[in-house]
């Protein structure tokens, strides 16, 4: 049997399978609003559960955790991921993690309405967001061109 792994790249089939949990997670809601409004509290009961939170050892921001450094593949580095915080299971969100093995969060949207996140110019930014050496050679280089 396959172990699944951990670290999945993004592809569209991966916002596909997101946009199925979403419309799963509306469904229930609305079911469950519906059962609420009939008076069926004792089913409700039996489903209900805490609110989800986000882990916070995969906060945006933080480094990947000691633990899952050994298990990330080199080459995933710069490379948009599936969100592999369960709390963002039903969002529209992907992860991109810098050389640095830092964890960065990005929306699964098209960004100005044009650009999906397998867009060339949008992988581009990213690269350039997630490693801070391309981005601080630009400022000097703008810098030396003023002077």
């Amino acid at each position: 049997m396959e172990e699944e792994e951990f670290f999945r790249l993004l592809t569209p089939q991966s916002l596909v399978q997101i946009d199925e949990r979403i419309a799963e997670e509306k469904a229930f809601k609305k079911a469950e609003k519906q059962a609420h409004e009939e008076g069926e509290e004792e089913e409700l009961a039996a489903h209900e559960e805490e609110e989800p939170k986000p882990n916070p050892k995969f906060e945006a921001g933080k480094k990947l955790p000691l633990s899952l450094k050994d298990l990330f593949p080199v080459e995933y580095t710069s490379k948009p991921l599936e969100d592999f915080d369960e709390f963002y299971d039903t969002q529209k969100t992907f992860v991109v993690v810098g050389k640095d093995m830092t964890i960065y969060r990005f929306s699964a949207t098209n960004a100005v309405y044009l650009l999906s996140p397998f867009n060339p110019l949008r992988r581009g930014a990213l690269y350039v967001l997630v490693h801070p050496y391309p981005f601080r050679l630009h400022v000097i280089f703008k810098i030396m061109k003023v002077n």
